[in-house]
């Protein structure tokens, strides 16, 4: 099939030798590659304080704004009171322009993170909520669902660790806002950690990926009600490498999902749909492609979706029991292969 989608390699950031399974924590392997940090070694709530000028913070609309001086308070492992002076940013593009509080950018010195949760990072995204309202709480936490619903399905995913986020102007602050956030891992660790290249480029064709991956990807995006996303122009989703030259994507960024369902998300005009709760399959067609390969993938993770969703702290029940609703809605459409066809292999998008 005619390739219509040049790729346009510009640079590789990161280059170990091969795919790897994921490792615990601490366990180096001989070709050097990274072990799992700290951070991402657990599930366990993070507890923390980020002091900074939080109202110099809300007018940093920029692109690329300054860092800001702050100080990160916390127990680190010895159950020790730790204040850490660390540097954040505003970061961004949709929620920077419109969120009350935008996502931060963290930095945090390399030689005083000795003995934390955050030992070996540097720069690391902190997303949080968009508004200080219970609302807006509830989809950072429902994003966060999304982030771990992939990483159940396959370890080519970003990795999230939640966090409790005391939010305070100063020492002195008798009312910081107190709410949940999360850390996500950077495109360079996550390929460093799988022992793949992580690819800046503009764009690539649907050939480039190999069949099973950009199914899988595609039927997720399916799966939480995501429209918002491309592998072909990588917009909300990266691109691996592996060492023998497959193509692997990676998406993140699911505020506009159906899945969380944020007040400010739209639907693309363009398909046909009234909201985003409204689901349409976007994947490339593959018809040399056994999908119910990849729906068996999906059927096995079930229970530990069902767990991971009613067990998730600060969740409210109604958005607990919405989450496995809409959840429930996509398997009956793969649990039966003429509805599976119907719905999601018939509705393909042609390479072509």
């Amino acid at each position: 099939m005619k390739n219509t989608y040049p790729v346009l390699l510009c640079c590789v950031t990161a280059l170990v030798a091969s795919i790897a399974p994921m490792r615990a924590a601490g366990q180096d392997t001989a070709s050097g590659e990274r072990a799992v940090p700290a951070l991402f070694s657990s599930h366990e709530l993070i507890e923390i304080t980020i002091e900074t000028d939080y109202g110099a913070l809300r007018r940093d609309r920029e692109q690329e704004s300054e860092y800001r001086p702050a100080i990160l308070r916390m127990t680190d492992d010895e159950g020790a009171e730790r204040a850490i002076d660390i540097r954040v940013r505003t970061r961004g593009r949709y929620r920077l322009e419109n969120c009350r509080f935008p996502p931060l950018r963290v930095n945090f010195p390399r030689n005083s993170m000795g003995g934390t949760v955050f030992d070996g990072q540097n720069g690391i995204r902190l997303v949080s909520h968009c508004r200080d309202r219970d609302d807006d709480e509830q989809n950072l936490i429902e994003e966060y669902l999304v982030y771990r619903t992939y990483n159940l399905l396959t370890d080519e995913s970003f990795r999230v660790r939640l966090a409790r986020v005391t939010y305070a102007d100063g020492e002195d602050d008798n009312d910081p806002v107190v709410r949940y956030a999360f850390f996500r891992e950077e495109s360079e660790a996550m390929a460093e950690r799988l022992g793949a290249v992580f690819l800046e480029i503009r764009q690539a064709s649907p050939s480039n990926y190999r069949a099973e991956e950009a199914v899988r990807m595609s039927v997720f995006q399916y799966m939480v009600g995501n429209t918002d996303w491309s592998m072909v122009r990588f917009h909300n989703a990266e691109v691996l490498q592996t060492s023998s030259g497959i193509y692997v994507p990676v998406p993140f960024d699911f505020d506009w999902t159906g899945f969380v369902s944020a007040r400010y998300a739209r639907p693309n005009e363009g398909l046909g749909i009234r909201n985003v709760r409204q689901r349409v399959y976007r994947g490339f067609c593959r018809p040399n492609f056994d999908f119910s390969t990849v729906y068996a993938q999906f059927l096995e993770i079930r229970a530990d979706l069902e767990a991971l969703y009613t067990g998730q702290e600060g969740l409210d029940e109604d958005n607990r029991r919405d989450a496995v609703e809409y959840v429930d809605d996509f398997y009956e459409d793969i649990e039966t292969p003429d509805r599976a066809e119907d719905r999601l292999e018939d509705d393909c998008r042609r390479m072509g």
